[in-house]
């Protein structure tokens, strides 16, 4: 499991108990941004969680911080806290100051631009430039932010890069696979806490509505979608902490975390279809309307599991890491999580 302990932890979980309950996602999509949450959140530093203390945060251990991630998830939070979790760490390790505010991020690719998730809410914007071995850092508010099409209700932004100039660059250690994963596992583990909320919901709702004077949860077909749809949490929830793991064993190093982080990514985008089907069925039509709240988790596990890439198209792309790969160092790295016999080759 997550570790959901630790101050950072139990700091975060508090604040979205007490700060995010159901009506503030809903609230955030009809066009209320929940300040108050992104305050609260600021004010007791969380932001910052991931930044070294020399640079002014405070470097709190990566497995924590998975657990106040995993918080903000189960809360479907309208904010951009993992983004700015991730951004600041792209700085720190570039040697650069925190953003000043909010933040989300953005990897090179074939063009000079790129869809930034909640680009319309982010005040900056952390560039990874791979051809120079760059991080820079962008003011999203000069920009010019026009909305894109999202199944998120996070929504996403357009970021022409070729048309504004940095405010701040510098070298970094870090290779593109080892910012991937970091990025893939925070997705996986926002997708395992996403899911585990929506099993929540649809196990109270079939407990609690009748038809033919019993509950739902009585009929044979309702426990065996329900039944289907737990075993895919739990997988998704044991793959989003192997990841987890990896990364915080590879603190230092996170491309050698990236093995795991993939398998996640594979591993919950297939389960996303196979959980947000039946939620929606028991629900009936309960589970279609814009006033409940199982679409703020759908959605969002829908727009998370495309995000960077379908599962499809990182399982090829491990599996040509692994193609490369000797037969000894892949029995390594599946048994014991050490991958570093065969990174040389695959990277």
């Amino acid at each position: 499991m997550i570790n959901t302990e630790g101050m950072v932890a139990e700091t975060a979980t508090k604040i979205y108990t007490d700060l995010c309950a159901r009506d503030v996602p809903h609230e955030a999509e009809a066009g209320r941004y929940p300040q108050a949450l992104w305050d609260a959140l600021t004010e007791n530093g969380l932001p910052l969680a991931w930044v070294s203390e020399a640079n002014g945060g405070f470097g709190a251990d990566h497995d924590e911080v998975f657990g106040a991630i995993w918080a903000s998830a189960q809360a479907a939070s309208p904010v951009p806290f993992a983004e700015t979790l991730i951004a600041n760490w792209m700085l720190d390790r570039a040697g650069l100051a925190p953003a000043d505010g909010s933040a989300s991020f953005a990897l090179s690719g074939h063009t000079p631009s790129a869809d930034i998730p909640f680009g319309m809410h982010a005040d900056k914007i952390v560039l990874f430039d791979e051809a120079h071995h760059e991080i820079s850092l962008f003011d999203n508010r000069v920009a010019v932010r026009s909305p894109e099409e999202s199944l998120s209700p996070d929504g996403m932004t357009q970021f022409i890069f070729s048309g504004h100039l940095a405010e701040q660059s510098a070298k970094t250690d870090l290779s593109r696979r080892g910012i991937e994963a970091l990025i893939l596992t925070v997705r996986a583990v926002q997708m395992a806490a996403a899911m585990e909320s929506a099993l929540g919901l649809s196990i109270d709702y079939v407990t609690q509505r009748e038809q033919f004077g019993r509950p739902l949860s009585k009929f044979q077909a309702i426990q065996q979608q329900l039944a289907v749809a737990a075993s895919e949490c739990a997988a998704a929830t044991m793959a989003a902490t192997q990841a987890a793991s990896a990364i915080a064993r590879h603190s230092d190093d996170p491309e050698q975390a990236w093995h795991e982080a993939v398998v996640a990514k594979v591993q919950i985008g297939h389960s996303v279809e196979a959980v947000t089907v039946p939620f929606h069925q028991v629900h009936g039509a309960m589970g279609y309307t814009q006033e409940y709240d199982l679409h703020h988790y759908t959605r969002r596990l829908w727009a998370w599991r495309d995000a960077l890439g379908n599962e499809h198209l990182w399982s090829k792309r491990l599996g040509e890491a692994l193609a490369v790969t000797s037969p000894d160092d892949i029995w390594k790295g599946v048994t014991t999580g050490d991958w570093t016999g065969g990174k040389s080759v695959a990277s």
